[in-house]
């Protein structure tokens, strides 16, 4: 019988997505840190380092900060890492200046605390790989997404620009980072490595093609990202175009899972607004889109609960299976229940399923405060109102500079340019992306790249549409990623070398 709600839900989000989507605090560097820790096979014990970046910390009660690792611990207990210039006397002022520069660049998501274990760092190297458990098996799910079938681009290239640390953030980290001791994986992450996750099966090592379709897509459109920042990019701009397209690749997965789990089922869509929310009924639309996403979330999950309790609502009903919960949940759950049976329109396995959600999203938050605040982070999500307010949840997709720039590498082969509609066409298809063409309307409307109704149907204008649409082709010419030419044609490419041929 089911007696901890948390674990319930836990095994759930598991088995249907491979991760956690609860953290409401999220960040890349969560996610960065978790992939390179689970493709390294290591993390490191850098609690000098973590000390080093944390000279205070805030007090939760008075909100002061409080001084925990003066500058005359640090060299008590790691002076032999700190030498001066002439090699005696150590300026003060200096090491401060030093702490704070490093601060500011190995700790700039504020994910960096007085230990190691509930640290983040900006990845660099594999020396700043921790336990921090934040990313909630993201990690996990991308290295098995990246090395299911067999190891190809994007792994093998993560490995190689963790493997050194010839770069400014690794110098900065140096002195500390050499006192760095390394460690297994936990047993947990090795055993969730092995563990064969079903949509990660693969037809053929040699050519992935998972029983998932996004997954498939996904798989090639790292590799493909991987290839560009291997002759493209630098270590630490292409660590951060690596990463980003994580953070987005996370989300496309969990938002296509239900249309992939269930036949028939809504997938919403990824509405980008390439305006500044000024123009409403887009802002208003690509909101829409974005909460549609959470919407598929929980109905899979309602639907999951629903199965899973079907055997022990059936034997013993619904009180029983109620009975059997902790106390502190047990009241909260049968007035849910109660709630959704007041009319006797819903069956009790339906009210039960329901109230189970509502309380095990409120214990472990809902997948939607996971998705706000990772894309808020990445890049690809936005404040819904021009002002930036409407609630922390209230989000509409967008797109900066640094995430067009990745996308367009993890969508466009360098020797085969694009024509913006065929570029269009292969982010809806990839990513579920749409930006407002005449085949789009449906969608956006439906709020269900199936152009079938879900939810509140959305009503948007068809000049704001197509407006979009050349907002977003104006963006790809001003970053250099594509040209126009005089019968109206534009190509879309990663190497503009390569429009000489056409």
């Amino acid at each position: 019988m089911t007696t901890d709600l948390k674990v319930f839900l836990n095994d759930l989000y598991i088995a249907e997505f491979g991760l956690v989507p609860t953290n409401n605090s999220i960040k890349p560097v969560h996610v960065a840190n978790g992939l390179g820790r689970a493709l390294m096979g290591r993390a490191y014990d850098s609690d000098a380092l973590a000390e080093f970046l944390r000279p205070s910390i805030l007090n939760q009660k008075t909100r002061e900060k409080v001084e925990r690792n003066p500058n005359s611990a640090i060299l008590e207990r790691y002076g032999e890492a700190i030498t001066s210039r002439d090699g005696e006397f150590i300026d003060r002022d200096s090491l401060s200046t030093l702490r704070n520069l490093a601060e500011g660049v190995l700790g700039t998501d504020k994910a960096v605390f007085g230990e190691a274990a509930r640290s983040s760092y900006t990845l660099s190297n594999e020396t700043l790989l921790t336990r921090d458990p934040s990313d909630h098996r993201c990690g996990i799910f991308l290295a098995r997404l990246l090395t299911a079938g067999h190891e190809a681009d994007a792994a093998t290239h993560i490995r190689k620009l963790l493997s050194t640390d010839d770069d400014p953030w690794s110098m900065l980290a140096m002195p500390m980072a050499k006192l760095a001791k390394p460690q297994g994986v936990d047993t947990a992450t090795e055993a969730a490595m092995r563990h064969a996750y079903a949509p990660l099966i693969v037809d053929d090592a040699s050519m992935p093609a998972f029983a998932s379709p996004t997954l498939t897509y996904l798989r090639r459109s790292f590799d493909r990202l991987a290839r560009f920042e291997r002759t493209s990019g630098s270590k630490l701009n292409s660590l951060r175009r690596l990463v980003t397209f994580a953070c987005f690749a996370v989300h496309v997965h969990l938002i296509s899972r239900y249309s992939e789990a269930v036949e028939g089922a809504p997938r919403s869509p990824i509405l980008l607004d390439m305006f500044d929310g000024s123009r409403t009924s887009l802002r208003n639309a690509s909101r829409a889109s974005f909460r549609a996403a959470g919407d598929t979330i929980e109905a899979l999950m309602l639907l999951r609960i629903r199965e899973r309790l079907q055997p022990q609502v059936s034997a013993l009903g619904a009180e029983q299976v109620i009975a059997g919960l902790p106390a502190r949940v047990q009241d909260r759950v049968r007035q849910g229940f109660d709630a959704y049976r007041h009319d006797d329109q819903v069956s009790e396995l339906e009210a039960i399923a329901e109230a189970f959600w509502q309380v095990a999203a409120e214990e472990k938050n809902h997948p939607r405060g996971f998705l706000a605040d990772l894309g808020r982070r990445a890049g690809y999500l936005t404040p819904w109102s021009v002002a930036g307010r409407g609630g922390k949840q209230q989000k509409r997709y967008g797109i900066n500079a640094e995430f067009l720039e990745t996308l367009v590498a993890a969508t466009v082969d360098p020797e085969r340019p694009l024509d913006f509609p065929e570029f269009l066409d292969e982010i809806r298809t990839n990513y579920g992306i749409v930006v407002g063409q005449r085949s789009d309307d449906q969608i956006v409307r439906c709020n269900n790249l199936a152009q079938k109704p879900f939810g509140t149907p959305t009503s948007v204008s068809e000049e704001e549409l197509r407006l979009n649409v050349e907002a977003l082709r104006r963006a790809m010419l001003e970053a250099g990623y594509a040209k126009a030419f005089a019968d109206g044609q534009t190509v879309i490419t990663t190497d503009p070398k390569s429009l000489a041929l056409l």
